[in-house]
């Protein structure tokens, strides 16, 4: 029975199926069930073929609705449309082809050929209209990694491929977010047009973490060459607990030209604070990915008492790939001219910087020419050339050239040199010749000339078991200056550092051992003997040292005594006017009397002792330090201010103390040996609550040391993160003399730095008098800075 009706069903599976299907539908599958008279088919892991729709559907189920012309299918399910040229891929698909509709029921990816890829749920695809729409969250990938977030209605256009939304926002592959209204998109072109326009860069998108970049408009577009926004906004600023951002451009238009690389803007405002400022017609500047663009920098303008008012038009120009420069013209109100220009270029093996100007008017014809270069010869041998000129004395102080580049750090000492450097396994040696002139002397007296200068220093390798280092080194120099004075001088050390040596006590013990040849030559010189002069100079220094420590509950205290015992047959050439002061810090240096060409003669103990308590939770809270040398007898030829000249030395030393979060002392003191009088006394005080910070200084030299008396204090009041007040001020006491007083007010931000600045000075310089200046500083970051350096003369003293 079972096999008549098995054999039945082969007959009509034979007959009927191929009969109903072979013009419209074909079906490859491995189980099928047909229902209803051939109605109704189900169809597992099957493969459903459409030859007039030119279209095929791979799923695990399918049904197939004869008389309504309607298909299910469920489970993996991949619809592939060779007129269209498109995959879909979902778990429920529904086909009604009668209407050539799919509808795509869960989630949904559908790939074209041309790269772009849209994921989706709900979604309809009328292919007698050529149409993808539906109502639900759907976002599309283009093949640059672009993502298109269309946030409400939608559809897509297969013949023109035009994509419409209400609402949208793009992603592109910078991570920055376009968001948009009325939104089409062409992805053949690959154009985007859209109203309400807003875009939120990434935020270091312009070179700052803090930043909140953002670009918003009425309407625009954008493709692959430009990005064009109508009544644009533009700002870097971030607006965290602001009411408004530190500064906006608000523009007719706004384009970034992606081929040029730059931002433009027509007929714009510069806000701050919401408060219009300046008006642009026209302004540009190179976009984020790339540093170096030709073209005009922002102009500024700056007044002062000498001068008056000036106005400076730079523009940067990329000459090729390795080249650039700054043209930098300033125009002043007594119509002179001061034309500045900065060159760089990049060679194989160097770098060149050079900068120079000339200034034309009534003062005369002025100039600069400063050249720098840097560069290896080969991988061990490096090279600097160097060359400063200046016509004018005061040419570069009194038109504010200093740090107009980095090659102007200072205005009154000029350097011209070259040298060359030679790196050696365990060795290296620097040669100079050098040229500085001080622009503050008479012609005659103020050049000098050092060369040849060098330094040759080798580490010698010595048996381990000597327990130390064995270094030689050589310098040496000729010198003229001041006309006629000349100096020849060619010094060799031998120096043995043994290792550090620590006992079963806790003794700690080392040694320097030094053999010095000092070889010298000049005339008329107020530092070395006169014509010929050869020393040899030995010295010995012993130190130890016993390091103590002692923990307490919350804290922790260290003592560490200190002995050096210093040692050199040979006496000293005299330096007893050279100007040197021993303090703890170089205390129980071997070279503490400064100086290359000779060492401390004869025999001295120096002693010191060092306290430290540090407590667990904040730290060093309390150190002093105080030493003292002793000698068997008198050396004057020494520098008379260390005392080092005499039997027994100052007593010297320095306190810091950390009495809590809000107050630190410090105190620097050398106090005659017998403590009967102060020579130096320094006390620093530091003290901050809430957000008041302030540090006073006062410095005095009396007695032995001098007759100078100084306070010196700076005062912060911060309002907030962002706003402070800064005040600083210098007096003479002796003199009753106020050296300068500068207020400022600095306001900063991820985005915006205003700075106003009083500064009054009352000292002199050779022909420049005391000078009162008040400035104020806005720097857009992170374009450009505005600014008048002294504006009293515009609103009046």
């Amino acid at each position: 029975m079972k096999t008549k009706i098995l054999i039945v069903n082969i007959i009509i599976l034979i007959t009927f199926i191929p009969y109903l299907f072979s013009k419209e539908v074909d079906f490859e599958t491995s189980n099928m069930e047909v229902l209803e008279n051939g109605n109704i088919i189900f169809a597992y892991e099957s493969t459903a073929k459409i030859p007039l729709k030119k279209v095929k559907i791979i799923s695990d189920k399918a049904k197939y609705d004869k008389i309504k012309n309607f298909f299910i299918f469920t489970g993996n399910v991949k619809f592939y449309d060779n007129e269209n040229n498109l995959v879909v891929r979902s778990d429920e698909v529904t086909y009604d082809k009668n209407e050539d509709l799919i509808h795509c029921i869960k989630d949904t990816i559908i790939s074209f050929e041309n790269g772009y890829t849209i994921n989706s749920k709900n979604i309809f695809f009328n292919r007698k209209s050529n149409l993808i729409y539906g109502d639900q969250e759907t976002t599309i990938q283009d093949n640059d990694q672009n993502f298109y977030i269309l946030k409400d209605k939608f559809n897509l256009n297969t013949k023109n491929e035009i994509i419409k939304s209400k609402s949208a926002i793009v992603i592109d592959n910078n991570q920055n977010k376009y968001f948009f209204e009325d939104l089409i998109i062409n992805t053949k072109i690959k154009e985007i047009v859209g109203k309400e326009i807003k875009v939120e860069f990434k935020k270091s998108y312009f070179g700052n973490e803090n930043n909140d970049p953002i670009l918003k408009g009425k309407g625009g577009y954008s493709n692959d060459k430009e990005l064009k926004v109508y009544k644009a906004v533009f700002s870097t600023c971030n607006i965290e607990n602001k009411d408004c951002r530190g500064w906006e451009l608000s523009t007719e238009e706004f384009n970034h030209d992606k081929e040029k690389k730059i931002y433009e803007y027509k007929n714009s405002w510069l806000k701050i604070f919401d408060y219009k400022v300046f008006f642009m017609p026209y302004f540009n500047h190179p976009d984020p990915t790339i540093k170096r663009k030709s073209g005009f920098l922002t102009p500024s303008y700056s007044s002062s008492e000498s001068l008056g008012t000036s106005i400076i038009f730079p523009y940067f120009k990329i000459i090729s790939s390795d080249k650039d420069m700054t043209f930098s013209p300033r125009y002043y109100a007594d119509k002179s001219f001061l034309f500045q220009n900065e060159y760089r270029q990049a060679l194989k093996n160097s770098y060149v910087l050079s900068d120079f100007s000339f200034l034309i008017g009534e003062a005369g014809t002025k100039s600069h020419f400063f050249y720098n270069q840097l560069g290896d010869f080969n991988q061990n041998i490096s090279y600097k050339l160097n060359i400063q000129d200046v016509k004018g004395d005061n040419y570069l102080k009194k038109y504010k050239l200093l740090n107009t580049s980095p090659l102007i750090t200072n205005d009154n000492i000029l350097l011209s040199n070259f040298d060359v450097n030679w790196r050696f396994n365990n060795a290296k040696l620097k040669s100079s010749f050098r040229m500085y002139e001080d622009l503050s002397r008479n012609y005659h007296d103020r050049y000098q000339y050092i060369f040849p200068d060098f330094s040759f220093e080798k580490n010698i390798n010595i048996p381990k078991n000597y327990n130390g280092s064995l270094i030689f080194n050589a310098d040496g120099y000729n010198k003229n200056y001041n006309t006629n004075i000349t100096e020849s001088v060619l010094i060799n050390n031998v120096l043995f550092e043994s290792d550090n040596f620590i006992n079963k006590k806790g003794l700690l013990t080392n040694y320097n051992l030094l053999l010095k040849n000092s070889n010298s030559y000049s005339n008329n010189s107020p530092n070395l003997k006169e014509n010929e002069d050869y020393d040899l100079y030995q010295a010995l220094k012993f130190d130890l040292s016993l390091p103590l420590r002692k923990k307490f509950e919350t804290y922790t205290n260290y003592l560490k005594p200190r002995v050096s015992i210093l040692y050199s047959p040979n006496g000293n050439n005299d330096i007893s006017t050279k100007e040197l002061t021993l303090n703890y810090n170089n205390l129980f240096n071997l070279n503490r009397i400064s100086t290359n060409s000779q060492v401390e003669g004869g025999e001295s103990i120096s002693i010191g002792l060092e306290f430290q308590r540090e407590n667990a939770e904040v730290g060093r809270v309390f150190d002093a330090r105080v030493g003292n040398v002793i000698k068997p007898k008198e050396n004057i030829k020494l520098p008379t201010k260390s005392k080092l000249n005499e039997k027994r030395s100052d007593v010297f030393g320095d306190i810091n103390y950390k009495v809590n979060q809000n107050l630190n002392l410090g105190y620097t003191f050398s106090y005659d040996k017998d403590l009967k009088y102060s020579n130096l006394d320094v006390i620093n005080l530091g003290f901050n609550v809430n957000n008041f910070f302030t540090n006073f200084n006062y410095f005095t030299e009396d007695h032995d040391f001098g007759d100078t008396e100084n306070l010196t204090n700076s005062s912060t009041i911060k309002i907030n993160d962002e706003t402070r007040f800064i005040f600083s001020t210098a007096e003479n006491l002796r003199e009753n003399f106020t050296q300068y007083y500068n207020l400022i007010y600095s306001y900063n931000t991820d985005c915006l730095a205003i700075n106003f600045n009083y500064n009054k000075s009352f000292y002199s310089d050779g022909s420049l008098e005391p000078d009162e200046t008040l400035s104020f500083l806005i720097k857009i970051i992170p374009f450009t800075e505005l600014g008048v350096p002294n504006f009293g003369n515009i609103i009046g003293k």
